[in-house]
């Protein structure tokens, strides 16, 4: 009986204390302060010992190792051989930003419970010799700091590209279990180390050779090779073109015509001449119409040659001056900076405007006052009691107002007798012409010189017994930060 007793409470014991430590798990979780809440609360004050403070300083420092690992772990899938730089020397970064943007790592946050910051947190790699450099940082409220990682195709990749194994010493014993206290004793050291340094070279290249002839032959330029490019306008063959103009010529034929040979007076018909009666006596007055006005309008005259222009740009024509295109060459100007420089050849053409005239001018038997367009024109009219015609001679009567004289007109006509000529025609054809017309065209020149490359950019390594070799530092080389027993 007292066995089941004993076995019933040990039982329920086992219970009670998983229920316990579940619960206190669970309020750790939902009551663990921050650095942030420890200082604003506790910094200063008895309660937080210097011993607690020292264990959360650990722990966050590894919580910040978390994170920038977990930075390492996302990147070295992220860059595969597609996403790596490919000449020696370019670098790409990915931002913190843009791997929680492509969902490669999950937010971070410190331990004053702040989100790390997205932009100064990035993974940069970087190109070498024959691997690629990795760095890794991380950059919070608390903390920031990087880390720096060695990537390349090795043989223990399990992919085309992983991260260098650091060379190590494991231990080659187990360790012995937990024995009875016993007095401490100074542990001695004997191991003896290497430690690696690394330099970084860049390209170097000898001086750039003499330049080459032109040539249309097509060159490309490289790291290697530097080349210039001249293009030339130039006369490359001649085409016929066909072309017509009028031409005259002379033909005769044979026609009768009428040849005159004198004249003869025929009685045509009558003439009246009309003239205003004059009056005796009375009154003279003016009278007044309207000038008429002579406008002449305005125009140009003919076209004269002036001879040739040269320009270094296209001439445009006007009314009075017309330029005609006859050629133009490109050639390279180097008086400052090597440049392209096109001179055009045209005839040129000039012209004058001659501007219209306007005039005024009286009719038939008045008289014209004033000048341009304030001319007037009158007559002088006088009234008279009684009308005579007796100043204009005999042959005139009275009729009305007017002198009317009717006299015979005879007019000379000619003779003519039929006449057989030889008549001369000029005859306008349309022929047809051919000329040598040149075709111009664009011609790309290349010439280019070269150079040598002196080394080569790439990454050396060296391994010394000591952590500050003089002769290593003084040809340019760093420690790694590895090393390895000897």
């Amino acid at each position: 009986m007292y066995e089941e007793r004993r076995n019933s409470f040990s039982f329920k014991d086992i219970i009670l204390q998983l229920l316990l430590v579940i619960l206190f798990v669970f309020i750790m979780i939902w009551l663990f302060p921050t650095k942030n809440y420890l200082k604003e609360n506790f910094v200063g004050k008895d309660e937080l010992s210097s011993e607690i403070a020292m264990q959360l300083e650990g722990l966050y420092g590894r919580l910040f190792t978390d994170n920038i690992e977990s930075m390492r772990d996302a990147a070295e899938g992220y860059f595969t051989n597609e996403r790596l730089p490919k000449n020696i020397g370019d670098s790409i970064t990915l931002t913190l930003d843009e791997m929680l943007e492509n969902k490669l790592v999950l937010a971070f946050k410190d331990s004053n419970n702040k989100t790390c910051n997205v932009n100064n947190s990035y993974v940069q790699v970087t190109k070498m010799n024959d691997e690629y450099q990795m760095k890794v940082q991380l950059s919070c409220s608390d903390y920031e700091d990087y880390i720096i990682v060695y990537m390349g195709c090795y043989d223990y990749c399990d992919s085309d590209v992983c991260v260098k194994e650091e060379t190590t010493t494991k231990p080659t014993t187990k360790p012995s279990k937990p024995s009875e206290p016993s007095t401490p004793s100074t542990p001695v050291s004997n191991k003896k180390y290497e430690y690696e340094y690394r330099l970084v070279t860049q390209n170097t290249y000898s001086d750039w050779g003499p330049w080459s002839k032109w040539s249309t032959n097509k060159v490309t330029s490289d790291i290697l090779r530097q080349v210039e490019i001249d293009k030339r306008n130039e006369l490359v063959r001649y085409e016929t073109e066909t072309y017509y103009v009028y031409e005259n010529h002379t033909e005769y034929k044979t026609e009768t015509v009428q040849v005159q040979v004198g004249t003869k007076d025929v009685v045509t018909g009558t003439k009246t001449d009309t003239k205003p009666a004059i009056s005796t006596g009375g009154s003279t007055t003016k009278q007044y119409t309207n000038p008429i006005k002579n406008t002449t309008s305005g125009g140009y005259g003919s076209w004269v040659y002036r001879g040739t222009v040269s320009s270094s740009y296209a001439l445009s024509s006007s009314d009075t001056t017309r330029y005609e295109y006859q050629s133009h060459k490109t050639t390279v100007d180097c008086t400052n900076v090597c440049k392209n420089v096109t001179t055009y050849v045209y005839k040129k053409y000039t012209r004058t405007y001659n501007s219209g005239s306007t005039t005024y001018s009286c009719p038939t038997g008045y008289i014209k006052e004033g000048s341009g367009a304030s001319t007037k024109c009158y007559k002088n009219v006088t009234t008279t009691s009684k009308l005579s015609c007796a100043s204009y001679g005999s042959g005139y009567t009275l009729s009305g107002t007017n002198c009317i004289k009717t006299t015979n007109v005879t007019t000379k006509v000619p003779v003519y007798k039929d006449e057989t000529i030889t008549v001369p025609e000029t005859v306008t054809e349309r022929v047809a012409k051919t000329r040598k017309v040149p075709i111009y065209e664009n011609i790309t020149y290349y010439r280019y010189r070269v150079r040598e490359q002196l080394t080569e950019a790439g990454v050396k390594y060296k391994w010394s017994t000591s952590k500050a070799d003089k002769s290593l530092l003084a040809l340019g080389y760093e420690l790694t930060g590895n090393k390895r027993e000897v």
